[in-house]
């Protein structure tokens, strides 16, 4: 199957934020004088709660997020996006694919508007694709997927362009 579609997150950004968030609060502490081996296991139990919310935040907030799609134009799969492990991949036809919208930001250097978000429903399931910042969009086998919608959208977003 053929890629059609990548907005991978960054998974080190949490991670670092945490460290950044415990190592400056442990600094702060000492800075203050205050003793040694509690900072050290308030920090512990601090970093401890964080990578937990991590977690959490990627498997319960992120449902519907794609990380990817494959395709060969009958059977696509997509994959969501969390923090932590492997993301939940749903496996689905063309005709299986509902509900399709699209949502704006901005204007384009041009004028033109900015395509945001395309958003659909598959097996009961909403998957929002970001078109912020793709690393992979091909257009023609996206348009493959949903013929009617994605030239619409082409013609709506004029600054839309393939990817990758």
């Amino acid at each position: 199957m053929k890629l059609i579609f990548a907005d991978p997150t960054p998974r080190w950004v949490p991670f670092a934020a945490v460290a950044m968030i415990v190592v400056g609060a442990w600094i702060a502490a000492i800075w203050q004088d205050f003793d040694f081996a509690t900072v050290t296991r308030l920090d512990v139990g601090l970093a401890c709660v964080l990578f937990v919310a991590i977690f959490f935040q990627g498997r319960y907030y992120w449902k519907g997020q794609v990380d990817h799609i494959t395709g060969d134009g009958e059977y696509y799969e997509a994959v969501t996006s969390i923090w932590v492990g492997r993301g939940k991949r749903i496996a689905f036809g063309p005709h299986e694919a509902t509900n399709w919208t699209a949502t704006a930001s901005g204007t384009s250097k041009e004028g033109a508007p900015r395509l945001s978000m395309v958003k659909f429903d598959v097996k009961g399931q909403t998957l929002e694709m970001s078109f912020l910042n793709p690393k992979l969009v091909d257009l023609e086998a996206l348009t493959a997927l949903n013929p009617g919608y994605f030239a619409k959208v082409i013609a709506d977003y004029p600054a839309l362009k393939s990817v990758g």
